[in-house]
């Protein structure tokens, strides 16, 4: 019978802790939820969407051949793209393989919607307004609205 409430306890204390990690790896997500849009729109700005989409269908470019393809001179800039294009395939808006070490990068299903379709259409301007600095800046107004009582906006002068 001790053993019996040994292992239940064992259970109990191992499905709290797996509850807890459950837990923590979700305070995590809310936590850093901003660097998915703000990657997002990153790559847009960079072009990502267009040069994959460019290079055809099922193609696969490594972080090198897609920053071969921006104007840059920072030799550090693929480094710099692979890090952001783990985190997009990661939330699957890229797919990713792997060959002799290096990893190559394409569109998933939901990228289209970021790159410009016949009509010249793309989710890309829409995404540029709301990550534009003007309207970040306007979330920190809430905490003065709750905390004052009144909506408190400043206009920038530059």
């Amino acid at each position: 019978m001790d053993k019996f409430v040994d292992q239940m306890e064992f259970l109990a204390k191992n499905l709290y802790d797996e509850q807890e990690s459950k837990h923590f790896a979700y305070a995590m997500q809310l936590v850093t939820s901003s660097a998915l849009p703000m990657v997002l729109n990153t790559a847009m700005g960079l072009n990502v969407f267009e040069i994959l989409a460019k290079a055809g269908p099922s193609a696969q470019m490594s972080p090198r051949e897609i920053a071969s393809h921006m104007p840059t001179t920072n030799a550090n800039a693929p480094t710099m793209l692979d890090r952001m294009l783990r985190l997009l395939v990661s939330y699957s808006v890229l797919t990713c393989s792997v060959s002799d070490g290096q990893r190559h990068y394409g569109l998933a299903p939901v990228a289209k919607y970021f790159v410009q379709n016949e009509d010249g259409v793309s989710f890309c301007p829409s995404m540029s307004l709301l990550h534009d600095k003007v309207f970040i800046d306007s979330w920190s107004v809430p905490l003065s609205f709750i905390d004052k009582g009144y909506l408190v906006i400043r206009m920038r002068s530059d």
